[in-house]
């Protein structure tokens, strides 16, 4: 018998599991990258399931001190928050991954 998976996310937002594998990403160029390089299916299935639960996420995640590292299942879900709004807006406005008319540029990080 194999040991029980253990909690990604609060367990107020155990719905929201199967997404932290794919849209839990931390850093915002990967987060970038991510909605760039998905289909706009993969977009508007994340954000249907992530968006009724935003303000939810934001009031669970607001009680938590900003000075202090956040618990590893309350940084997941902050990390779904984060690309639930990289996401937003090419679901909302743009209906497409990328900026429209932006051809093929790309965030990049200054080192």
């Amino acid at each position: 018998m194999s040991a029980p998976l253990q909690a990604q996310l609060p367990p107020a937002f155990a719905d929201l599991e199967h997404l932290v594998a794919e849209w839990a990403i931390e850093d915002g160029h990967e987060r970038y990258l991510k909605r760039v390089n998905s289909t706009m299916a993969e977009l508007q299935a994340f954000y249907d399931q992530m968006f009724p639960r935003g303000r939810e996420a934001i009031d669970y995640i607001d009680q938590f001190d900003y000075q202090l590292p956040l618990p590893e299942d309350a940084a997941n879900l902050r990390n779904l928050v984060y690309s639930l709004i990289t996401v937003a807006m090419a679901v909302e406005v743009w209906k497409q991954p990328r900026v429209k008319h932006s051809a093929t540029t790309i965030l990049t990080r200054l080192s």
